[in-house]
């Protein structure tokens, strides 16, 4: 058959793109070959929404930045994302392009092609077929066989992000150039290559030719060319991305007080849409003076009442108020990081939510008012809070940034771009590939107080310190900043007295609820575990979960798990506490593995970090207090 590059079976939609079908993957193409895609598109068509292009490539650069810090911590001096533009490069953003994928762009590969023919096995290196011409896969050289024959699946893969076809030698040490593969050993490292005319074998290795390469050990690891390592697509789920008309508010001066001010409650949503928008008016000097002797003298409700009539949001005075609140300079680089993380979720709040007082009001009939009466005693006793909601159209952006080969971390291997021109004209760029998208999420809040007693009980902090920095929430930002996530990153738990270890805990109990409340709605929702994602709001102590895409589809299944079995799904998340490998999983594994707390990588936003059944039910030898004890 001839080779057809265009084949009409192969569409996708831009989820599966971005999950399997990236640059640099290879995939087992319906046309009976492997191919591998070179570069995605443009979708010259796409009417979505208009996202802002500078919010994304900060997104993107903050996640390269983390991905090198995590890699000079295990290896001191190293760049383990040396294509990246550098952070040195004041310019750097201007080296990235964001593009939406419409297209997909590859080739057959690799061309090293094995006969069919039991008494031949030939492989050999083909030529580049031309598309509607070549025949593939092309007659033997060696026998002349075309039935059955097909592209050798293995390949070699670098930690540097190197990748090569498994080559045949070039020729034996008596001079003879055809071989065949003895792969019959169940592990790579027992194959040979044998030579078709004397029999001499030859080992199966391969050397990194990456001259950028920096690692000493140049040596390739042989893999399945569908195996999971041998490509690792990274990248981030955004809640809520910044669009352009959002990108205008926050160029407001007053933008990063009001944010912060509106999180800790000092201004309302009103005052925060009049200072980011602009609106202020002139207070006259004598007005302000009465509204400060009004609070010097106790006289907090005239002042209030006062301000509200004359002077709707005095900005130096919500900047003093934030700044003593929270220990930052509203103007400085870390108050506006920490107001931009902040501020994804309070315009999460401000979308069109359904709410369990809504469904008590609206109930069609006593039973079912009856069952929205119970949700909130089930939320509480599982910790979750009364404001848990289904929010309608939750704006989902994933941005896929790079990949990596032999590994899924820093720690194992380089992070590698996508490099590309958007156009024929166009200079060569860093690609970052956007996929926005609506779906329908149940959002979580977490119950701060319990929080509150489950982290004093455990030792983690005390009630004082808490109480001092105004709740539990607001110690979180203190330690954590304008963070760029090393206190939530380590790969194990850090050591007792670390300063990073109670936020780590604390990160480590959100995610594992998380974790927990997905897989007892892909049991009442109609969904898989493979189709549902998380998304966690760290600093807010709450998590969203939403259907991402998959192969699954079910309208409006969200929607009816709150109106119908909420309580049956979180009691079945809290009753859940036992996994088929117990009793050792949860004693070596603290509760956390492929047969319990461990989810998917589609469904997982910080790739099964930090999960523990003792966060939730407690350890084993009672030395730790789970979140659902019942004495907390």
């Amino acid at each position: 058959m001839a080779f057809n590059p265009r084949n009409d079976e192969m569409s996708r939609d831009r989820g599966q793109v971005l999950f399997r079908f990236r640059p640099g993957q290879t995939f087992d193409h319906r046309a009976g070959y492997t191919a591998q895609v070179i570069q995605l598109g443009r979708d010259e068509e796409f009417d979505g929404p208009s996202l802002d292009r500078d919010h994304l490539v900060q997104e993107a650069m903050r996640f390269v930045r983390r991905w090198r810090a995590a890699g000079r911590a295990f290896v001191a001096g190293s760049d383990r994302a040396p294509e990246f533009p550098g952070d040195q490069d004041r310019l750097a953003d201007r080296h990235y392009e964001v593009v939406v994928p419409g297209k997909v762009f590859c080739r057959i590969w690799p061309r090293v092609v094995r006969c069919s023919r039991a008494g031949c096995g030939h492989v050999w290196t083909a030529s580049d077929p031309r598309p509607g011409t070549d025949d593939w896969p092309p007659a033997c050289p060696a026998c002349g066989g075309v039935v059955g024959n097909r592209q050798l699946q293995f390949v070699f893969a670098h930690k540097c992000g190197e990748a090569s076809p498994m080559y045949p030698p070039s020729k034996c040490p008596r001079g003879h150039t055809r071989f065949r593969l003895d792969d019959r050993a169940s592990r790579f490292r027992d194959f040979r290559w044998e030579c078709m005319t004397c029999g001499f074998p030859l080992g199966v290795q391969w050397s990194c030719s990456n001259s950028s390469c920096s690692y000493p050990d140049k040596f390739m690891n042989p893999l399945l060319h569908s195996a999971g390592t041998a490509h690792v697509g990274h990248g981030l789920t955004l809640v809520n991305v910044t669009t352009t008309e959002e990108a205008t508010r926050q160029s407001n001066p007053l933008y990063t007080a009001a944010v912060l001010g509106w999180w800790l409650g000092e201004i309302t949503e009103d005052e925060f849409r009049r200072l980011t928008d602009g609106h202020t008016v002139d207070v006259p000097d004598e007005v302000v003076e009465s509204i400060r002797v009004m609070e010097d003298a106790g006289l907090h409700d005239q002042a209030r009442a006062l301000r509200a009539r004359f002077m709707p949001v005095e900005v130096d005075h919500l900047r003093d108020r934030v700044g003593k609140a929270l220990g930052l300079d509203t103007g400085s680089d870390d108050a506006r990081g920490l107001a931009t993380e902040l501020h994804t979720y309070r315009r999460v709040l401000n979308l069109k939510r359904l709410g369990v007082p809504r469904l008590q009001r609206e109930a069609r009939n006593p039973e079912r008012r009856a069952l929205y009466e119970r949700y909130p005693g089930v939320l509480a006793a599982a910790g979750l809070s009364r404001d848990t909601c289904l929010v309608s159209d939750l704006p989902i952006t994933y941005l896929a940034i790079g990949y990596s080969r032999t590994g899924f971390s820093p720690e194992e291997a380089d992070l590698v771009p996508y490099r590309g021109r958007v156009s024929r004209s166009a200079p060569e760029k860093t690609l970052l590939y956007a996929h926005p998208t609506q779906a329908e999420a149940l959002l979580f809040p977490v119950d701060r107080d319990r929080v509150s007693r489950w982290m004093v009980r455990n030792d983690l902090v005390s009630q004082r310190t808490l109480d001092d920095a105004g709740g539990v929430a607001q110690w979180l930002v203190h330690q954590l900043g304008p963070s760029n996530g090393q206190a939530l990153s380590h790969e194990v738990r850090p050591a007792p007295g670390h300063p990073d270890l109670p936020v780590h805990e604390l990160f480590g109990l959100l995610h594992s609820l998380s974790h927990q409340i997905l897989r007892a709605l892909a049991v009442d929702s109609g969904y898989s575990e493979t189709s549902l994602s998380e998304y966690l709001f760290p600093y807010d102590l709450a998590f969203a979960v939403y259907p991402n895409g998959g192969s699954d589809f079910s309208l409006g299944a969200m929607r009816t798990v709150l109106e119908q079995n909420l309580d049956a799904v979180v009691s079945r998340a809290v009753d859940n506490d036992s996994c088929l490998y117990d009793p050792n999983c949860m004693i070596t594994n603290e509760g956390a593995d492929h047969g319990c707390l461990q989810l998917p990588e589609t469904a997982c936003q910080s790739w099964n970090r930090n999960l523990s059944r003792w966060h939730l039910f407690g350890s084993p030898d009672g030395s730790r207090v789970g979140y659902w004890d019942p004495t907390l």
